[in-house]
């Protein structure tokens, strides 16, 4: 079943509503420990634009799971998961240099985002939660995506570290709290069982 008008209202406020308080927490971090990007990262910031599509399209593309029991597990998933890296960021605030914005012009979205996000809540990645959700959905629900899926998300995996918003250990940190949510919420149970009739 495809989502109802009050869910699509439901999901949307709750996500705007994590989207404020990833802002206003961000502003209220005092004397974080600050961390150091690896010196094998790239600095790309011409992959602002997928990491933040990124961002974004994972959240709507969860709304296409037309498998009830499946879009309740996902969505519970990410919310575990993100509560619990809200929970890390507050008791371990953590911050991390990135580099000035690039003068050239087709960096403007990298020097947009590097004014309106400040470089904190570096661990764990919160960015990487419902990527991880959705694929392992998708695989079983909507086998046939993953073609363009997989590749979309890697890109804006990559994004997330080469435009350093989060070191690839904070990614893999992320990863892992999205698949124990996921386990916790049986989004593989569910996802299995709406394969059995595939949209």
């Amino acid at each position: 079943m495809s989502l109802s008008r009050r869910e699509i209202l439901l999901y949307t406020v709750l996500g705007l509503f994590c989207g404020l308080a990833y802002f206003v927490t961000c502003r209220l971090v005092t004397s974080p420990v600050e961390v150091a990007m690896p010196a094998w990262v790239p600095f790309l910031p011409i992959l602002t634009i997928p990491y933040l599509l990124q961002v974004v399209v994972s959240y709507l593309l969860a709304m296409f799971i037309t498998d009830t029991p499946l879009r309740h597990a996902v969505f519970k998933a990410y919310f575990l998961s993100l509560a619990a890296t809200f929970a890390i960021w507050l008791a371990y605030p953590t911050s991390m240099p990135r580099p000035g914005a690039p003068s050239a012009w087709w960096d403007w979205p990298f020097a947009v985002m590097d004014r309106a996000d400040l470089p904190v809540h570096i661990f764990p990645a919160g960015h990487i939660l419902m990527p991880v959700l959705i694929v392992w959905a998708f695989a079983y629900h909507r086998p046939r995506w993953l073609i363009w899926l997989i590749p979309a998300e890697l890109v804006g995996t990559v994004g997330i570290a080469a435009t350093w918003q989060h070191r690839p250990s904070d990614i893999l940190v992320g990863a892992l709290l999205a698949a124990g949510s996921g386990v916790v919420f049986g989004v593989g149970r569910h996802a299995k069982l709406a394969a059995v009739t595939p949209a």
